[in-house]
């Protein structure tokens, strides 16, 4: 009976085997004689493929993709790792035609011991496998089975057993959010696929069949080094190896850690290349043709505008502001404990000194108070929270607080037991923004949209739209100089009334001082920021004049002649407004903002290339004129905490009526830094926070690293002074020129002019003292120009008397609702 039964198994078996191999050999036929589309394309086929972005110094600043790949060419492949994936998964793969005979006799044999028709057996070779991954589902069908079987025989036609196994390679999924070879070997042991180890590659082939648990390093090692040691196994068996090497590599650990993609920061910079190569070449390829994206982001001056406008708006907030309480984990719902949780930012955390890191409040007492900081327990002391002008932590801090501390400057050496010290510090609600770009071509070398770009993505940089105050006022100067004006001439800085929206003389512009000046030169009405002057000139040279000088100089915003345009009440760009100052220190040419380099495809051909481009908007030598005034805002006026840098700079300072914006936008002969700071919701930052105040500081903060980075000779670098600019000795008041028989009365400054354009009279004649008196008194020793718009006081105090009416009429109305 016994041999019976066996009999009959043996005759069910062959037949089975018959019947594949006749199915294979139809299969053979129909793939000869039927055109399968999907397989013409198998030449040109390319895995999906992470897509790089690049900083100019060829570090990796970001990537993209559906599914973490580097796609490797067959021989950049290690042998050692194509063999130990045969031989685990097809050890016939060199002698078969994509169907193994006897793999498929094997697991019919163990489909009718275990009683499981279609479990897994080992028939299907890497070419089925391949053509299972590429072309089918992965539906358990008799139909599917022999497509799959149809279309590895006719893969095995088209492409070399070398190509099938290295397609292989680059597609399986190893764990980790690993695909392919390389990602998997950078994953699990830091380096690049070329360098595997024969145990390293014998782990990763184990790993294929069940990649996320039983033969995952990390979540089960054993049974991982139990794979690996079976692969080895096979492979010695095989002849593939020796047997000294296979005794080396079974009794070697397995000397796995996850190495993350290191997160440099950049994340706006990155995010606005992202959407740029997004729109330009479309989702799909972004996220799975491996793009190689070089960008024109420096490194280290990226890091200096984080770090400064993260110290600077942090500086801000607990100086200026005062303390607030923190957000609690565990009031809000977010953890049941506070031990327990894990802020996301902890994810890849990187320590580094003096950084700012979120920490959770584990225990506050009076004079110290434990914090976890990514499951590293921290010291957090009073003194080293004196801003808050607390008596006792515990009065301040509770359990389960989610705070913001500074890292100390020096940091525990692992394994100590010393404690790590904090600081503390607070997250800030007011916002920033910092762009630095390169005046000669244009290049965008930094970006910052705001604090913290996982708070807020909102790239306030390129996408906001704000009123940047008297940062607007060089427009209307440079406008001036063009038209003849020159810095020493003279308007009368005092009260005048100007068409509103309806057309009736109703807006008097008022200077951020509370009090007007009389009579004064261009020069001292811009380095001071004089308002009502400011608009006075507009009035003089055409408002609409003004519009255009700004859209030459690459403000895209709308913009409209107003007479409170020259205050800087329309909103524009930052990178607008560094692109037209790169303009002013360019001397009237204006370079075209671009943050990326070249484009290239996965196998490094050129795309795209991005070339810089500068355009001549304004003469030479009015665009000398005005940064040469531009200078001495750092050297006497509104900028002069600039001074510090000790380098030839020019800038200007903005601030809105209500300080709900500040900004700070200046050059030196090779870059233009702006930074503006403000809040989301327009509503002041704080008292008095001028751009003075609470720009300047940002930008004097990385101005100092780059600045650093320069030799004795290029910090000392000047603005070059065109052909046709004559300097000569005039008083700063008059603008009068200065001759000996005055100067010991006078504030000289050595002024530029267009040849021929110097002041002919001298400072002889200047009243001792004039400066100083109230404007009123001023008004009878001016001339005015032609057109000059002058007090008519009779005229103010009706404007004051409507002002005041509709004041009252919107604290009714407000009243009332």
């Amino acid at each position: 009976m016994k041999s019976h039964m066996v009999k009959f198994f043996t005759r069910m078996v062959w037949a089975v085997v018959i019947g594949c191999l006749v199915g294979a050999f139809s299969g053979w036929l129909a793939a000869r004689v039927l055109h399968i589309p999907q397989l013409d394309q198998l030449p040109t086929y390319r895995p999906a493929t992470t897509s790089h972005i690049f900083a100019a110094d060829g570090s990796s600043s970001g990537s993209f993709a559906l599914e973490r790949r580097v796609e490797l060419p067959p021989e950049g492949i290690p042998d050692t790792i194509k063999l130990a994936i045969v031989a685990i998964e097809d050890a016939n793969f060199y002698s078969h035609g994509g169907v193994d005979p006897r793999a498929i006799l094997r697991a019919v044999i163990g489909s009718i011991r275990t009683g499981i028709l279609g479990g897994r057996g080992g028939a299907s070779t890497l070419t089925q496998q391949m053509a299972k991954n590429l072309f089918l589902s992965r539906e358990r069908t008799v139909t599917r089975k022999v497509k799959e079987m149809f279309l590895a025989i006719d893969m095995e036609k088209r492409l070399s057993k070398d190509q099938i196994i290295s397609m292989y390679a680059n597609q399986i999924y190893l764990g980790q959010g690993a695909y392919g070879i390389e990602a998997a070997t950078q994953v699990y042991f830091g380096k690049p696929a070329g360098e595997l180890e024969l145990q390293e590659a014998a782990m990763l082939a184990g790993m294929i069949q069940n990649p996320e648990r039983l033969h995952n390093p990390i979540k089960n090692p054993e049974g991982t080094r139990n794979r690996r040691n079976h692969v080895l196994a096979k492979m010695s068996e095989l002849g593939f190896i020796a047997q000294e090497a296979y005794e080396i590599a079974v009794n070697t650990e397995l000397g796995v850690s996850i190495h993350r993609e290191r997160k440099v920061g950049g994340d706006y910079f990155v995010e606005h290349v992202r959407k740029t190569i997004e729109q330009r070449y479309g989702t799909d390829a972004l996220y799975t043709a491996g793009l190689q994206v070089d960008t024109t982001m420096d490194p280290f001056l990226q890091r200096a505008a984080e770090r400064a406008v993260r110290e600077g708006l942090v500086e801000l907030d607990t100086t200026q502001l005062g303390f607030r309480k923190p957000p609690n984990i565990v009031a809000s719902g977010l953890a049941t404990d506070a031990a327990s949780y894990e802020h996301p930012s902890w994810d890849g955390l990187i320590f580094e000194p003096s950084s700012m890191v979120k920490a959770v409040v584990l225990e506050s007492g009076r004079s110290t108070a434990r914090l976890n900081i990514a499951g590293f327990e921290a010291i957090l002391k009073l003194d080293d929270a004196s801003w808050t002008r607390a008596s006792s932590l515990s009065r301040i801090l509770k359990e389960g607080d989610l705070v913001l501390v500074r890292l100390p400057e020096v940091l525990p050496e692992a394994g100590s037991d010393e404690k790590l010290r904090v600081e503390l510090v607070q997250e800030p609600e007011i916002e920033s923004a910092l762009l630095a770009m390169d005046n000669q071509t244009g290049a965008v070398l930094a970006m910052v949209g705001g604090f913290d770009f996982e708070r807020s993505e909102f790239n306030r940089a390129i996408q906001s739209k704000l009123q940047c105050g008297s940062a607007f006022k060089p427009f209307v100067y440079l406008t001036a100089f063009e038209r003849g004006f020159t810095p020493a001439d003279t308007v009368f800085d005092g009260p005048a009334l100007f068409p509103d929206g309806t057309g009736e003389l109703t807006y008097c512009p008022r200077n951020y001082y509370g009090k007007y000046f009389g009579v004064t030169t261009l020069r001292r009405a811009l380095e001071l920021s004089f308002n009502a002057s400011a608009v006075k000139l507009q009035d003089m040279v055409g408002g609409q004049a003004v519009v255009e000088t700004a859209k030459a100089m690459g403000i895209t915003t709308p913009l409209r002649p107003y007479p409170s345009l020259a205050l800087g009440t329309l909103g524009v760009r930052l990178v607008d407004l560094v692109r037209a100052y790169a303009g002013f220190a360019n001397l009237g040419e204006v370079p075209t903002p671009y943050f990326i380099s070249e484009v290239r495809d996965r196998d490094g051909r050129s795309q795209e290339r991005f070339y810089p481009t500068l355009e001549r908007k304004a003469s030479a030598a009015a665009g000398y004129l005005l940064l040469h005034v531009l200078e001495g805002v750092i050297q006497q006026g509104t900028g002069q905490k600039a001074k510090v840098l000790d380098a030839h700079l020019a800038g200007k300072t903005g601030t809105t009526d209500d300080y709900s914006d500040a900004w700070f936008v200046g050059s030196s002969p090779r870059i233009t830094v702006g930074v503006w700071v403000g809040r989301d919701k327009k509503a002041p930052i704080g008292k008095r926070m001028t751009g003075a105040a609470a720009a300047l500081p940002i930008w004097i903060r990385f101005m100092e690293a780059y600045l650093e980075t320069l030799d004795e000779a290029a910090r000392a670098e000047r603005f070059p002074v065109p052909a046709g600019v004559v300097f000569s000795a005039v008083d700063w008041y008059s603008g009068h020129l200065v001759v000996p028989a005055c100067a010991g009365q006078s504030r000289v400054v050595l002024e530029a002019f267009l040849d021929g354009t110097e002041p002919q009279v001298t400072c002889e004649g200047d009243e001792p003292g004039l400066w100083e008196l109230p404007w009123p008194f001023q008004q009878a020793y001016y001339t005015p120009r032609i057109g000059e718009p002058m007090p008519d006081l009779l005229a103010l105090a009706r404007a004051d008397e409507r002002i005041e009416e509709e004041k009252a009429e919107a604290e009714a109305e407000a009243q009332g609702n």
